[in-house]
């Protein structure tokens, strides 16, 4: 046998190998990190707007009544102190 016969067609290379290397195959895809990335920007978005709602909202009771500050700084402080 020649060389010429050993090789392979052209027809016959193997895709598997092809993929792994390229990477085009692989469970961890480009897109689905996107997705992961959307949705934890959207959770962020939330949480920000519910926290800045609620800032709001303790500061219109503390207005409106001077000794709610009392648990507002004492729920603060345990934050604060939360390790």
């Amino acid at each position: 046998m020649t060389n010429i016969d050993m090789k392979k067609p052209e027809s016959a290379i193997d895709t598997d190998t092809l993929e792994a290397a390229t990477g085009a195959g692989a469970p961890h895809h480009k897109g689905s990190k996107k997705n992961k990335g959307t949705k934890n920007k959207a959770k962020r978005r939330v949480a920000k707007a519910l926290a800045y709602f609620a800032l709001l909202f303790t500061g219109l009771l503390v207005l409106a009544e001077p000794w709610l500050l009392i648990p507002v700084v004492a729920l603060v402080l345990a934050i604060s102190l939360w390790d």
